[in-house]
């Protein structure tokens, strides 16, 4: 039987099997573990992230629904050498103290570059009970109780964001961090990124929005507002999930591909590692009619936009 290995899923490859990926940045990745070791993603951090290098990606972003990521960021950059980018994030659940300027403040010093808002800790995520929730649930059973008291909307009764919500992302733009919408409702993401519009902050991605919404053209709200869009892998990918690489394809066609980023965002023992999920994805778009520029600029030359990096990709 073959060991499989992410080396060994690079080396099965024909030459050009991964085209289509070259120059992408993953601003989506959540390594390995993400929320416990028993809980195994395919492959090790730096044996997936030398996949990504053998498939032409430029670079990851690492993300956890837990913990800083900075750490595993910097060690895994020096591993990579300087021809793959490896960014670390925040993500401002209740265990890392919420829409909080200061750990905004905390995050820059640490060296993050993207600062996600709440995803399981987001009361639209709780209100629905989320798939990250029901795995977080067989971890710590006292969960429930904690998400409740802890929860976070960044909208008031009247659909304005709080003052913690502004001083957040004014926290964000002063420090130059890219800030992803997490797990937010659609009127949340909406008074986010008009916020950011306002104050002149375009490094914002809302993130796979389409949980959200059956008609791609809704989410207008946000690209002509100058926000990028993402359109993720593993909602394709998982076994309960309810939209179809097609739904993807028919995004791209109704809001095109200047303000839309493909990412991977899995971490389930169903799935291959990061790398071969963006490559399948993006693959199967080609074939539904999605144009290799459509698909650069999606993959490689929006990331770039995202994270605020400033070179052309190859």
């Amino acid at each position: 039987m073959r060991d499989d290995s992410p080396d060994d899923w690079a080396a099965a490859q024909p030459d050009g099997f991964a085209d289509l990926l070259t120059g992408a940045i993953d601003v989506h990745v959540h390594g390995q573990p993400d929320l416990a070791t028993a809980l195994p993603n395919r492959g090790d951090d730096l044996g997936v992230l030398r996949l990504a290098q053998r498939y032409g990606l430029a670079g990851w972003v690492l993300k956890s629904h837990l913990w800083p990521t900075t750490d595993r960021a910097a060690l895994l950059q020096r591993a990579a050498g300087p021809d793959f980018t490896v960014r670390g994030s925040f993500t401002l659940n209740p265990t890392l103290g919420g829409v909080c300027p200061t750990v905004v403040e905390l995050a820059a010093a640490h060296g993050a570059t993207v600062i996600f808002l709440p995803t399981w800790g987001a009361a639209a995520d709780v209100d629905r009970d989320g798939y990250v929730t029901t795995l977080l649930r067989r971890i710590a059973p006292s969960l429930d109780g904690f998400a409740d008291e802890r929860s976070v909307r960044v909208v008031d009764g009247d659909g304005r964001l709080t003052g913690a919500a502004r001083e957040t992302l004014d926290a964000c733009a002063e420090r130059g961090l890219s800030v992803g919408t997490g797990h937010l409702g659609l009127a949340e993401s909406t008074a986010v990124v008009e916020y950011c519009a306002a104050i002149g902050h375009d490094r914002v991605l809302v993130t796979h929005p389409l949980h959200y919404v059956d008609d791609a053209a809704e989410l207008r709200r946000f690209t002509d507002t100058g926000a990028l869009v993402e359109l993720a892998a593993a909602p394709l990918l998982h076994p309960e999930g309810h939209l179809h690489v097609r739904d993807l394809a028919r995004a791209v066609h109704v809001l095109g591909p200047d303000r839309l980023v493909l990412s991977s965002d899995v971490f389930s023992r169903w799935v291959p590692p990061e790398p071969e999920c963006l490559r399948v994805v993006a693959e199967q778009l080609r074939h539904l009619g999605v144009e290799p520029p459509a698909l650069h600029r999606m993959l490689a030359v929006n990331p770039r936009r995202f994270l605020g990096l400033d070179q052309e990709p190859p």
